[in-house]
C-alpha cells in the first residue's frame, strides 16, 4: 500500500498545502522508501541553494532523510530534529495496519535556540561562510516545541 492508494492526488494537494500554511516550510509526500514525487510551499534561499546543489543535497538532505525514515520505520511516531546543515526537518509517517506506508515531511526553519554552524554548509556548497549566513538571514526561525502540536494533529489525521 502506497499514500496514493489511500487518497487522491487532490486531498494530498489540500493536506500538503495546509501543513505548509501551519509549519511555513516546504510541505512533500513520499512513499514508505523515501521517494518524494509531491511537494508544495516555496524553500528559503539557504535551504534552495542546498537543494540545488547535488552534491550538498546528497550529504546535508540525503543522510538526514536516511536516518529519521529508519527512526520513523521503527517507532511509527513522528520525528523532530536537524539537517545536516543545521535547519529543522520534521516527519509525520503514514501507517496502516502496523505497517509504514508514506511519510509527510517537512524542512527548512533555522531553530530558534541554535547558532547556525555556517562552516560545513559552505563547504558543500563550496562558497564562502560569509554566504552562507547572507542566504541564512532571511530563513524564518522556528522550535520543536512550537511545531509539536501541529505534527501531532496531522499524524492524528492521517492516523486515524
Amino acid at each position: 500500500m502506497t499514500p496514493y492508494e489511500l487518497k487522491t492526488p487532490k486531498e494530498w494537494d489540500a493536506i500538503l498545502t495546509g501543513f505548509y500554511d501551519q509549519v511555513g516550510m516546504t510541505a512533500c509526500l513520499s512513499d514508505a522508501a523515501g521517494s518524494q514525487p509531491l511537494c508544495h510551499g516555496e524553500r528559503f534561499p539557504l535551504c534552495a541553494a542546498v537543494r540545488n546543489n547535488p552534491e550538498a543535497t546528497t550529504f546535508i538532505c540525503s543522510q538526514t532523510n536516511t536516518a529519521m525514515l529508519a527512526v520513523v520505520s521503527k517507532t511509527l511516531q513522528p520525528e523532530i530534529d536537524l539537517c545536516e546543515a543545521g535547519l529543522i526537518r520534521l516527519v509525520v509517517p503514514i501507517v496502516r495496519d502496523g505497517e509504514l506506508v508514506g511519510q509527510v515531511f517537512a524542512c527548512g526553519l533555522a531553530p530558534r535556540d541554535e547558532e547556525l554552524d555556517a562552516f560545513p554548509i559552505a563547504r558543500q556548497l563550496g562558497i564562502p561562510e560569509e554566504q552562507v549566513l547572507e542566504l541564512a538571514k532571511s530563513t524564518p526561525l522556528g522550535s520543536e516545541e512550537e511545531l509539536r502540536a501541529l505534527v501531532d494533529r496531522l499524524f492524528r489525521q492521517l492516523n486515524p
